[in-house]
C-alpha cells in the first residue's frame, strides 16, 4: 500500500481554506496562518494571508500573501472544496521574482513544470503528461545543466515504507478499554451479513527538516479505539526520516501514511457463534496488522 504526499509547503493553506465559503458566495474569504501552517488572526504580523474567491458554487480560486502583503502563491481550481486544481499554479519569491509555474489539468500535473532561482535564472524544465513526469533538465545558479533529479521527493524511514508500516502494526497495543469496545465491534460485524474485517486508520506525519517525527494525527478512521492505539505507537517511532526535498530544497512536510489491520478473533468462538455475539472464553479478541 502506498504512502501519498498529502502537502508540502503551502500546499496546506488550501483545503482549510476553501471548506468554509458556501456556493454563491463569490467575495473573497481570507484566512491568516503562521509559518507552522496554525491558525492565527489578522493581527499578528508575521501571519501569511490566504484568500479564497469563488467563481461559483464549485470553481474558484486562492491567493496566499506574505506577512508582508506580497503575493506568495496563486491557486485556480477547479472545485474548491474538492481541492481539485485546474490551471496554473504560480509561486513567487518575496522580492516579486517568479518561483515556479506548475500546470495542471483535473487536480493532476499535465504540461509544464518550470522553476527558477530568486535571480530569475531557470532552475528547472519539465512536461508532465496526466500525472506523469516526462523528460527534465536541471541547472545550477549559472543556467549550466546539473543531472536530473526529482522535483519531489517524501521523507524516507531507514528500511522504507514497508519498514515503517511493520513498526507501527507491530506497536499497536489496546488498552483494556480499547479492547472491550473492539469486543463490541466484532459482535456487530458478526451479526450483519456482509460482514467486513478490515479496518484503516489515515495517519498524517510532519517530518521536519532535520528528520524528526514534528507531528501525527489521524485523519481518517471508522474504529476510534484504533485511532489512539495507532498514534501511541507512531510516537513510539525511535528511528529519523531522511528529510523530504522539493525541487532540491529539504522541506518540513506533511504525508498520509495508510495503516492497516485484520480483526481476528478465536476458531472456537468464531465457529461456535458465528452470526450470534461471540464469546470469548477468556480470550481476547486479536488484531492483525497488514
Amino acid at each position: 500500500m502506498k504512502t501519498c504526499i498529502f502537502y508540502l509547503g503551502w500546499l496546506l493553506a488550501w483545503p482549510l481554506a476553501g471548506q468554509a465559503q458556501g456556493p454563491g458566495l463569490l467575495n473573497p474569504v481570507a484566512y491568516f496562518f503562521t509559518e507552522d501552517f496554525k491558525a492565527t488572526t489578522a493581527d499578528d504580523s508575521l501571519a501569511y494571508c490566504v484568500e479564497t474567491t469563488f467563481r461559483d458554487s464549485l470553481s474558484g480560486m486562492m491567493r496566499v500573501y506574505y506577512p508582508s502583503g506580497k503575493l506568495k502563491q496563486f491557486v485556480p481550481h477547479g472545485d474548491v472544496r474538492r481541492r481539485i486544481i485546474y490551471g496554473t499554479l504560480s509561486n513567487w519569491y518575496e522580492n516579486g521574482a517568479m518561483r515556479s509555474k506548475e500546470d495542471f489539468v483535473m487536480g493532476k500535473r499535465h504540461g509544464d513544470l518550470l522553476t527558477y532561482y530568486p535571480d530569475g535564472t531557470p532552475k528547472r524544465r519539465e512536461q508532465h503528461v496526466h500525472g506523469r513526469g516526462g523528460v527534465g533538465s536541471c541547472y545550477a545558479p549559472d543556467g549550466s545543466p546539473v543531472p536530473y533529479f526529482g522535483y519531489e521527493q517524501l521523507p524516507l524511514y531507514p528500511g522504507g515504507e514497508t519498514e515503517l508500516l511493520k513498526e507501527i502494526t507491530r506497536g499497536v497495543r489496546l488498552n483494556p478499554k480499547e479492547t472491550a469496545e473492539m469486543r463490541q465491534e466484532i459482535a456487530q460485524v458478526m451479526n450483519t451479513p456482509h460482514k467486513n474485517w478490515k479496518r484503516e486508520v489515515l495517519v498524517e506525519l510532519v517530518v521536519a527538516e532535520d528528520g524528526r517525527l514534528a507531528d501525527a494525527r489521524v485523519v481518517l478512521s471508522g474504529s476510534p479505539y484504533l485511532s489512539a492505539a495507532t498514534l501511541r505507537s507512531v510516537a513510539q517511532l525511535k528511528r529519523q526520516f531522511m528529510p523530504a526535498r522539493r525541487d532540491g530544497q529539504v522541506v518540513k512536510c506533511h504525508f498520509i501514511v495508510p495503516v492497516s489491520f485484520t480483526l481476528e478473533i478465536p476458531p472456537q468462538a468464531a465457529s461456535k457463534f458465528y452470526g450470534q455475539p461471540p464469546e470469548f472464553y477468556g480470550q481476547p479478541p486479536g488484531l492483525l496488522g497488514r
